[in-house]
């Protein structure tokens, strides 16, 4: 309790020092107050940098360049933002610019204490028309101070150190992407959350020696007494022939906790309200659980930002760029026999009588209005599909939003049966069958609008639709 107090008093006297230092350079007659200036400095992580230091060395590189034209009277510091991420998606940046508008912003320079805290790419050459619009200077240690926006040679100097920092940033990108597939093949844990039914515990020392040195374990991923049966019981129905909506339904009858809901310090920007239809998806098709340790299955794209979380979003990348481990380095959940057979599954759904429901397209049938793969839907005793664009009893459709989208099985055999002909006639529900049955092996699919059918053909990936966000899927470029 004395060594805080003699922090306390410290603290205090040092924060008085500086108080009194500033008046004192302030009332100076000898200072020039020339122009006010607002520091900018950025940090890219925040868990692996200190921000007290960075902040630091960024502020007096500054006020070095600074002395005798003015003061730095205000400061943006943004903590956790790659260079790559755009003015407008860093909070202390976008704040900034949003001062620099007001032209009561009580400073009239942007200083920063080195290029590649502020920019990257073309960042700086998008800015030049706002900072003109406000009359704001920008100066840099690049250039010895100001940097003229009407100068050739400054503006080829920016466009020279814009793409060095771009290149330096691919290349420590591709060095770590290299490093990372090799450790992630070797059965490494790359670290992030570990997937619903497992817990991190620990891995014996660590790899590097250094780090060893200094304490630090590794870690691996093992069952959650909580939550591993939950995933094993969701394999065994799936392989029942049971849908994955009907998973996630007895999966809330039953009060089972979704994966936000029992790791809520993880989640904190998820609801936690209850299991959905994508949450049991994700864990069907996650390869994790065979005991194998799979990364890269998902990309940060770092230019774009959740604005509700301020987290990067996230792109699917393909199959063909993952990085799976060779051997079993963790427990498993499922055998790999089963989890390969568990993406087969079609569901099969009774109907009131015993028989089972069977769809011919189940799975192969977009909606040309919103892109979403369209739902097995029964209807009048007879096999349909139906899209509702992400709307649902528990999210109703606006008065303005699109109606519901139904078809009929067989007239989309017809349809689909016509198109394969070679005229674009004639009946053909016995050949447009035979076409559903080779859709899945033949890369073809169908996009159905309100009144019109289309038969598409993808030689290069069977899904060319891939989640985006919960409500929403993107057609891939």
């Amino acid at each position: 309790m004395a060594v805080e107090n003699d922090h306390d008093l410290l603290d205090a006297w040092l924060g008085e020092k500086q108080r009194r230092d500033e008046r004192r350079r302030s009332q100076d007659p000898h200072v020039h107050r020339g122009l006010r200036f607002a520091f900018y400095g950025r940090m890219s992580t925040s868990e692996y940098q200190d921000r007290c230091s960075s902040r630091l060395w960024q502020l007096e590189v500054c006020e070095r360049l600074v002395a005798g034209h003015g003061l730095v009277v205000a400061e943006f510091f943004d903590e956790g933002s790659s260079r790559r991420r755009r003015w407008l998606n860093r909070p202390e940046a976008a704040r900034l610019l949003e001062a620099s508008a007001d032209p009561d912003r009580g400073f009239d320079a942007i200083v920063v204490g080195e290029y590649e805290r502020a920019f990257c790419g073309r960042q700086f050459d998008e800015l030049v028309p706002l900072l003109r619009a406000a009359g704001v200077q920008v100066w840099l240690p690049e250039v010895g101070g100001r940097v003229d926006l009407d100068d050739h040679d400054h503006r080829r100097l920016m466009t020279f150190l814009g793409a060095q920092s771009e290149r330096e940033v691919i290349r420590a990108r591709n060095r770590a992407l290299a490093a990372m597939k090799a450790q992630a093949e070797l059965g490494r844990y790359l670290g992030g959350r570990p997937p619903y039914g497992y817990m991190l515990v620990d891995g014996g020392p660590h790899p590097k020696r250094a780090d060893a040195r200094w304490g630090r374990r590794a870690r691996k991923l093992a069952p959650d007494p909580r939550t591993a049966g939950h995933v094993r019981w969701m394999f065994a129905r799936r392989l029942a022939g049971v849908s994955v909506a009907g998973i996630a339904r007895e999966l809330n009858e039953r009060g089972v906790p979704c994966p936000s809901a029992a790791d809520r310090e993880r989640n904190r920007h998820r609801a936690g309200e209850g299991w959905s239809v994508q949450s049991v998806q994700t864990i069907l098709e996650n390869p994790r659980y065979t005991g194998r340790q799979v990364w890269n299955r998902v990309a940060n794209d770092r230019d774009e930002v959740d604005l509700r979380t301020g987290r990067p979003g996230q792109v699917p990348n393909l199959p063909e760029d993952w990085a799976i481990s060779l051997d079993v380095v963790h427990t498993p959940l499922v055998s790999m026999g089963d989890f390969t057979a568990a993406q087969q599954v079609r569901a099969r759904r009774p109907n009131d009588g015993g028989d089972e429901r069977r769809y011919l397209l189940s799975g192969r049938v977009a909606c040309g209005v919103c892109g979403r793969r369209m739902d097995a839907h029964w209807v009048h005793g007879r096999p349909g599909y139906r899209c509702r664009h992400g709307y649902s009893s528990a999210r109703p459709c606006p008065a303005d939003g699109a109606r519901p989208l139904y078809w009929r099985e067989d007239r989309l055999l017809e349809r689909i049966g016509s198109a394969a002909t070679p005229d674009g006639s004639g009946p053909a529900t016995a050949e447009g069958a035979a076409m559903a049955v080779s859709l899945g092996d033949e890369g073809i699919e169908v996009i159905c609008d309100r009144d019109r059918v289309e038969v598409r053909r993808n030689s290069t990936h069977p899904d060319p639709y891939v989640p985006v966000g919960r409500h929403g899927r993107r057609k891939r470029a």
